[in-house]
């Protein structure tokens, strides 16, 4: 059901600017008029993360306006995000841009950092970072209260599934439950392994949130999935999942994909996701990451009625 643009990747590396190495994990924000993509780029081995920007009235899904240099760069030594800055997640509450990203530094894996802006290009971070231990967040804000969901290790085993925090004011998180939002399917499943990059976005009073997952590879997920639910905290999985997957042998998203960014515009719903391929993307798993391939970021569309599941049928 889902068309692939024939242009893609629309987000591709360049050489000799700060995503020469790679593009990956956009993620989508409206502010006033215009439509800003934040993503993350690599260079000189540490990621970075960016915007790209278009007014409304251009928007056609891949045209975009690069700044030339990243919004949010690595911190000093000793900080939470001294080797990488990336994942960025964003939300517009009372006019400020809250974006939250994945810090990656000796003192932490992985460590959820918040930056903020009134003009979503120039931000500052904040000074008590990090905000939650984990990865790969994604923000609600709904009812005056913020949603973070991000990824955590699985108690037994590899693997990863994805949480939630909650917030009042953007800054401080309390773990709604120790067990996941979104757990492993059952031994078999597509999902069985790990679920992580969850996007979401909202229709017909219902939360659509499509995540990443594999039956077997701790971070490399083939395909994506679909869940549901009416009030942020208790999501139902599609029975139809998965929905979308990585591309064919020899595509430029052939080996994996991740971070599933969905919006409805004018009637049309729009996906970018971050493709990883080339080298032995195929053949091997996410240990030969950037050994021959590299991360881009693409777009396809869908044009359908409602999104998978009719709002009408979501409890």
């Amino acid at each position: 059901m889902w068309t692939r643009y024939k242009g893609n990747p629309v987000f591709p590396a360049v050489r000799g600017t700060w995503m020469e190495s790679q593009t990956a994990n956009p993620d989508l924000l409206r502010k006033d008029d215009t439509l800003y993509m934040y993503f993350r780029g690599q260079r000189d081995g540490h990621d970075r993360i960016g915007v790209a920007t278009i007014p409304a009235t251009r928007f056609d899904g891949v045209t975009w306006e690069i700044l030339p240099e990243p919004v949010i760069d690595v911190g000093g030594e000793g900080s939470w995000d001294e080797n990488h800055a990336l994942d960025p997640a964003t939300v517009l509450v009372e006019g400020k841009v809250f974006l939250y990203y994945t810090g990656v530094s000796p003192r932490a894996d992985r460590a959820i950092c918040l930056a903020t802006s009134e003009d979503g290009k120039h931000f500052n971070k904040y000074e008590h970072n990090p905000v939650v231990i984990g990865g790969a967040p994604e923000v609600v804000y709904h009812n005056s209260t913020f949603y973070l969901y991000f990824w955590k290790k699985k108690p037994t085993g590899p693997g990863y599934q994805i949480h939630l925090a909650t917030s009042p004011d953007g800054f401080n998180f309390t773990e709604v439950s120790s067990d996941p939002v979104i757990p492993v399917g059952p031994a078999g499943s597509w999902d069985s392994h790990t679920t992580e990059t969850p996007r979401i976005f909202a229709e017909g009073g219902v939360f659509y949130m499509l995540y990443c997952a594999s039956d077997r590879h701790n971070d490399y997920p083939a395909d994506a999935g679909l869940a549901t639910s009416r009030d942020l905290l208790h999501w139902q999985k599609y029975p139809g999942n998965p929905v979308f997957s990585r591309g064919p042998a020899g595509a430029w998203d052939e080996g994996a994909i991740w971070f599933t960014t969905v919006e409805k515009i004018d009637g049309r719903y729009y996906m970018w996701y971050e493709g990883y391929g080339g080298g032995e993307a195929r053949t091997k798993p996410y240990g030969s990451y950037l050994k021959g391939g590299k991360s881009q970021v693409g777009m396809a569309t869908l044009d359908a009625p409602y999104f998978f599941v009719k709002p009408s049928d979501v409890k």
